[in-house]
């Protein structure tokens, strides 16, 4: 475990999102992220990039599973609080095998749709999407959308809308590519709704259209 912060990295704490000071409740940079979820069914989120063969052979709590292995999608992302908590603060933590995590949600309930698996998370989440990227987003057809929460482990940054396409989804909904003429700071509402497709790849919502348009103009 890192026992300090990147200056660089600690230069992306925006604002906009939340506290900079509350270092642990931001993810910044590249690479896979891991959660687990303990017996009680709370989550926990490792902030710091772990491999596949990390994040697989990790001594958890009794009790606990491999919950996400997912690519991070986001410029920044920062939680405010701990689920439970009853005001905004740093989050609450735990050090598993050397890796520290942050309790950042806890599952409500889960259905499953077509080819898709939709929660209702208790987590208080916000990310930034910077202007100049393009990201694939999730639109319910209803008027709202749903931003990229993670990629599939194993995805591609060239894959196609074509290879996409592929997915079975319930009417009305669809993937699209944005392409973002400003930043998308996406709050995310609570419970968030989350979609978690077949490929391995989530997103959390929804959001406004009109949010998601005014940020592609």
């Amino acid at each position: 475990m890192s026992s300090g912060h990147d200056p660089e990295v600690s230069s992306r704490f925006d604002p906009r999102l939340g506290n900079p000071a509350w270092v642990g409740n931001w993810t910044v940079g590249t690479g896979l992220r891991m959660e687990f979820i303990d017996r009680s069914g709370q989550v926990w989120l490792c902030h710091e990039p772990v491999s596949q063969e990390r994040a697989r052979e990790l001594s958890l709590p009794d009790g606990a599973s491999l919950a996400l292995l997912g690519g991070l999608v986001a410029d920044a992302a920062y939680f405010s609080r701990s689920p439970l908590a009853d005001v905004d603060g740093p989050l609450d933590t735990m050090e598993v095998d050397g890796l520290r995590f942050s309790f950042v949600a806890r599952p409500l309930a889960s259905e499953r749709m077509a080819r898709a698996t939709v929660l209702s998370i208790d987590k208080h989440h916000t990310m930034l999407h910077a202007s100049g990227q393009s990201i694939d987003v999730l639109d319910f057809g209803d008027g709202t959308f749903a931003p990229p929460a993670w990629s599939a482990p194993n995805d591609t940054p060239n894959r196609s809308d074509a290879d996409r396409s592929e997915l079975d989804l319930p009417d009305q909904w669809h993937l699209r590519t944005a392409e973002l003429t400003s930043d998308l700071v996406a709050v995310i509402p609570n419970p968030a709704k989350v979609v978690i497709l077949d490929d391995g790849s989530g997103f959390h919502g929804p959001l406004p259209i009109s949010q998601l348009e005014s940020a592609c103009r």
